[in-house]
C-alpha cells in the first residue's frame, strides 16, 4: 500500500500505484453524488417523479456503500464506532416508540452522517484526482441549471427564495460550503475567499454571518498580537457597516425576535401577514417565524412524558404537530424534539468532537460554518452537502491522513 506523497505547497496527492479499496470509496462516493445531482437536475427541470425515485434510490445505495466500508475499514475508531452504534440503537428506539408517526427515510438520513464519517475515516489513505473533478462538476450543475432551467418542484408562495434546484439560498450556500470544505486540502485558505464570494452571491445574512463568526472564532486561537489588530479592524468594519445600513436586516430581525417573548405561538399563527408587518415594522418575517416556531416546538416536546423526552415525538412530525406546518429550521432542536434527548446527546458529542479533531485551519473553519448553520436551517435533509461534509471530515481527522498532511492549525 502506497502512502500519500506531498506535492507543491504541501498539498497531499496520490502516490503512484494501483487503486485500492481506500481510494475507491471516495471516488465512487463522489461519482455517485454527481449522478444523484444529475437526477435532481432532471427532476426539477421536468417535474417527473421518476427522477425523484431514482435519486432517492441512489442516495440509499450510497448509504449502503458507506455502511459496507464501515464494516471493512482497517482503521478502527472505537469512539466513533460506538457513537454510530448508539445512534442506530436510539434512532431505532425512537422509531418503535413513535411507530406510525416516524418518517423512516428521515431517520436513515440522520444515521447516515455517522456512517459516512466512520467510512471516510477508515478509508483515508489516498486522494484520487477524479474526486476533485467530481467536485467541480457538482459545483457546475446547479449553476448550469440556474442558467438554462426553472424548477418545476419548488413553486408557490412557500418558496420565495429558490436558487437553482435548492429550496432557498441558505441551503444553496451550504451546498457550496461543503464543496469548499472538501477542496480545502488542495486550496487551503483560498476556499475562505471563495466562501465570502459564495455568501455575497447568495445575498443572505445567514451565510455571511456564519462565515464571519467561524473565521473569527478560529483566528483567535492561539492568541497572537495579530488577533487584537484583527479585532480592531472588525470593530471598525462593523461601525462602518452599521453606518451604511448593511446591518439593518440583522437589527430588524433581532427586534422582531424580541417581540415574540410576549406572544403565544398560536396567537402569531392566527395573525395575518399585514398584522405581523404592522406589529414588527418589517416585511422580513424569517427570524420572527423561526423563533416563534422554535418556541412552539419546545412547548410540545417539554410537555411529553419520559418516553417522549428520551425518544422524541417522531421523525418529520414537527410540521404535523406544531401550529405552523413547517419543519424546525434548527437541526439541533430537530434532533432533540423528533428523535429525543438520547439521540441529541450522541449527535452533539459527535459533531463537536469532529471540529476539535480537524487540524487544517481552512477545513476547521468551513466545518464550523456547518455547525452554525445547524442553528437556523434543515440541513440534514440536504443529502449531498451532508455526505461531503462528513465523508471528508472523516478523512481529514483520520490518523493516517494527519500523519501525511501538513497542519495549519
Amino acid at each position: 500500500m502506497n502512502d500519500l506523497a506531498l506535492g507543491r505547497e504541501g498539498t497531499p496527492h496520490l502516490a503512484s500505484g494501483s487503486t485500492t479499496m481506500q481510494g475507491r470509496f471516495f471516488v465512487v462516493t463522489c461519482f455517485g453524488l454527481v449522478f444523484l445531482n444529475c437526477l435532481t437536475f432532471l427532476y426539477h427541470f421536468t417535474g417527473s417523479t421518476v427522477f425523484n425515485v431514482l435519486s432517492n434510490s441512489t442516495s440509499l445505495l450510497l448509504i449502503l456503500w458507506s455502511a459496507r466500508h464501515v464494516l471493512i475499514a482497517n482503521e478502527r475508531s472505537y469512539f466513533y464506532n460506538a457513537l454510530l452504534t448508539l445512534a442506530c440503537i436510539f434512532t431505532g428506539a425512537s422509531y418503535l416508540v413513535n411507530f406510525g408517526a416516524f418518517e423512516l427515510s428521515d431517520g436513515l438520513k440522520l444515521v447516515s452522517i455517522y456512517s459516512f464519517y466512520v467510512a471516510g475515516r477508515g478509508m483515508a489513505e489516498r486522494v484520487q484526482p477524479p474526486e476533485k473533478r467530481c467536485i467541480y462538476v457538482l459545483a457546475a450543475l446547479p449553476l448550469l441549471f440556474k442558467v438554462i432551467g426553472h424548477t418545476q418542484v419548488y413553486t408557490g408562495i412557500e418558496y420565495p427564495d429558490v436558487f437553482s434546484y435548492f429550496p432557498n439560498t441558505n441551503t444553496a450556500a451550504l451546498y457550496f460550503s461543503a464543496l469548499f470544505f472538501a477542496l480545502s486540502p488542495w486550496f487551503g485558505n483560498k476556499v475562505l475567499v471563495a466562501q465570502f464570494i459564495n455568501a455575497a452571491i447568495m445575498n443572505r445574512v445567514g451565510p455571511a454571518l456564519a462565515t464571519i463568526i467561524s473565521i473569527g472564532l478560529w483566528s483567535f486561537f492561539p492568541l497572537r498580537p495579530q488577533v487584537f489588530v484583527a479585532l480592531i479592524l472588525l470593530a471598525c468594519a462593523s461601525v462602518a457597516a452599521y453606518a451604511v445600513g448593511a446591518l439593518d436586516r440583522l437589527i430588524t430581525g433581532l427586534n422582531a425576535i424580541a417581540l415574540i417573548w410576549s406572544l403565544d405561538p398560536s396567537t402569531v399563527a392566527r395573525m395575518s401577514t399585514k398584522q405581523l408587518i404592522d406589529l414588527t415594522g418589517t416585511t422580513d418575517m424569517s427570524a420572527f417565524f423561526r423563533v416563534t416556531h422554535w418556541t412552539n416546538i419546545w412547548q410540545i416536546y417539554s410537555s411529553l412524558g419520559i418516553g417522549g423526552i428520551l425518544f422524541g415525538y417522531g421523525a418529520s412530525q414537527t410540521g404535523v404537530l406544531t401550529v405552523l406546518p413547517l419543519p424546525p429550521h434548527n437541526d439541533y432542536l430537530r434532533v432533540l424534539a423528533e428523535y429525543g434527548l438520547l439521540n441529541f446527546l450522541v449527535f452533539a458529542i459527535f459533531v463537536f468532537t469532529i471540529v476539535f479533531s480537524l487540524k487544517d485551519r481552512a477545513a476547521k473553519t468551513m466545518y464550523t460554518v456547518l455547525l452554525i448553520y445547524f442553528l437556523s436551517e434543515n440541513l440534514i435533509d440536504n443529502f449531498t452537502s451532508m455526505t461531503l461534509f462528513f465523508c471528508y471530515a472523516g478523512r481529514f481527522t483520520s490518523p493516517k491522513w494527519l500523519a501525511h498532511s501538513p497542519s495549519s492549525a
